[in-house]
């Protein structure tokens, strides 16, 4: 069962100075991506400080998403923590509200073997009310192996998964196995694995760049792949330089060089070496932004 397919945003979450979710900036940043290509929006991800943020907050991003949408295009959340109770309670908020499916990683700190991981996510698939995809992030949650992922794919509710893991390799092997949708979650090579056989993308860059990661998509659905690889090259540059930053503040600058109040605030406790890293990268962003404009051409705000 197909639910979502397409270009996707992790969106980031910008915030006032009193670390509150700046909802206007977050609307904005969403009617953007919209107006840009973008399939739908993703809200509540590793991007957007899904598991650094409160309960409420983060019902807070589904209803503003929600809005924005306007019911003319999907909404993904995530819903995962170590609590089972707070999974299932954001599980029941994403159905009130309207969002259309639910994006899960295996919880962390308390470790699992396979069979208990396969095991709770079973657990949680028989309980929410949307469509799951599963979510495979090894840089910040347990890795999921392809055991895993193809006895998952089995169940009913499962209807797909976000594969961050960056693994062409892994990629290949749960496209032949698995038989549900496949979201990448690495920008880097969406090109090759939209050709690979994926539905689409979530990722950073989707929220940063939406003109030329859906334009990635929609030059593959047109089958002009010389005008799919220009707009794939065109992003490395930018992946590389929010990469030399503590993840999502590299993403927050490039946005911020686009116009969006986003940068100035984080959800996390920021030292002053990396504050003063950050006052220098500022200019880098604005010439990386200028450099993939002149290549591909960039949307004004």
């Amino acid at each position: 069962m197909s639910v979502l397919k397409g270009t996707f945003p992790a969106m980031l979450t910008p915030y006032n100075s009193d670390k509150s979710v700046n909802e206007k900036e977050y609307m904005k940043l969403a009617l953007f991506g919209l107006e840009n290509g973008l399939d739908g929006l993703f809200c509540n991800g590793s991007a957007g400080d899904g598991l650094a943020i409160g309960v409420a907050q983060r019902v807070q991003l589904m209803k503003l998403s929600i809005e924005v949408a306007n019911k003319k295009v999907p909404v993904i959340t995530g819903i995962g923590s170590v609590c089972y109770e707070e999974t299932l309670y954001l599980a029941n908020e994403a159905k009130k509200t309207g969002c259309d499916a639910l994006l899960l990683q295996p919880p962390f700190y308390y470790p699992m073997d396979e069979d208990t991981l396969i095991t709770y996510f079973k657990f949680i698939a028989s309980k929410v009310k949307l469509p799951l995809y599963l979510y495979n992030i090894p840089m910040f949650a347990p890795n999921m192996s392809l055991r895993v992922i193809q006895e998952l794919s089995k169940e009913k509710n499962i209807v797909g998964m976000k594969d961050s893991s960056g693994s062409a390799v892994d990629l290949m092997h749960i496209l032949d196995r698995c038989d549900f949708d496949v979201f990448v979650g690495r920008e880097e090579y969406y090109a090759g694995a939209l050709q690979a056989g994926v539905k689409g993308s979530m990722t950073s860059c989707g929220g940063v760049f939406p003109e030329i990661m859906s334009g990635i998509y929609k030059a593959y659905q047109a089958k002009d792949y010389e005008r799919m690889y220009k707009f794939q090259k065109s992003i490395i540059k930018a992946i590389a330089f929010a990469q030399e930053v503590a993840f999502p503040l590299g993403y927050a600058l490039l946005l911020e060089a686009r116009g969006f109040k986003i940068a100035n605030t984080s959800i996390h406790p920021i030292s002053l070496k990396t504050l003063d890293a950050l006052k220098f990268k500022k200019e880098e962003a604005r010439n990386i932004l200028a450099k993939i404009s002149q290549e591909v051409g960039l949307a004004s705000l």
